[in-house]
């Protein structure tokens, strides 16, 4: 690994310290980071009587911000399904992503009635893309993404001459880093959670960017580690 790379991380706090804790064990030693979070998590002040539905769709663990009671719970991500199970919910799908859940629905049962906990930004609005199947659902905003500035030190890494890696875990973190700088460094290396990911960063910057095979934490753990190792 060059020690001249730097990996710039743009997610939520606490998951900048998760990521960076997980690089750390599998890399083996201590990367040159920069953190600066694009968005803020706010946690909504009014939790949802999920009482009167049959099952919880949850597309980020950002969304559990209350119990569960055992209800049934159809998940996106492992993380968001710890949290679910945390909450006391009783976790019965795991998709890697919105649209793999959809698909899945559509082979069901009628589910009976659900409830969407998201939040103030969503990719896909799931309430929406079930109309077709006559299931009744609603949604609750169970907490804010509140978009935060870039620092300095950020933008001039981006920007700048040095190897950088920057992974964008989603299309909403990557249009506001897009945003935020006015070049891209030709030493940039950009990893994207998904082709949307991608697109919002192409869209914004005109850069490129590698894709990870599948959408999870995981792969793009892989693909950092990767990175840092050429």
């Amino acid at each position: 690994m060059s020690t001249q790379k730097t990996l710039v991380l743009t997610r939520p706090d606490p998951s900048n310290t998760e990521v960076l804790a997980q690089i750390k064990a599998r890399f083996g030693e201590t990367v040159p980071v920069i953190v600066s979070p694009a968005l803020k998590i706010v946690p909504g002040q009014n939790w949802p009587d999920v009482s009167p539905y049959d099952v919880v769709i949850a597309t980020s663990s950002h969304a559990i911000q209350g119990p569960l009671h055992g209800k049934p719970v159809y998940c996106v991500g492992v993380r968001t399904a710890d949290a679910a199970s945390r909450a006391g919910g009783d976790v019965r799908h795991c998709a890697l992503d919105a649209a793999r859940l959809i698909e899945w629905m559509r082979t069901q049962p009628d589910p009976g009635a659900i409830i969407y906990l998201r939040g103030s930004h969503v990719a896909t609005d799931i309430p929406a893309a079930l109309d077709g199947l006559a299931i009744q659902g609603d949604a609750a905003r169970t907490y804010r993404q509140e978009e935060q500035a870039l620092s300095q030190a950020a933008c001039e890494a981006i920007e700048g001459d040095a190897p950088v890696i920057l992974p964008l875990y989603s299309p909403r973190s990557a249009r506001l880093v897009g945003q935020a700088v006015k070049r891209i460094g030709q030493q940039l290396h950009v990893i994207a959670i998904s082709d949307a990911a991608a697109q919002a960063w192409r869209d914004q910057t005109g850069g490129t960017c590698e894709v990870t095979d599948d959408p999870t934490g995981e792969a793009m753990l892989d693909r950092i580690v990767a990175a840092l190792n050429v």
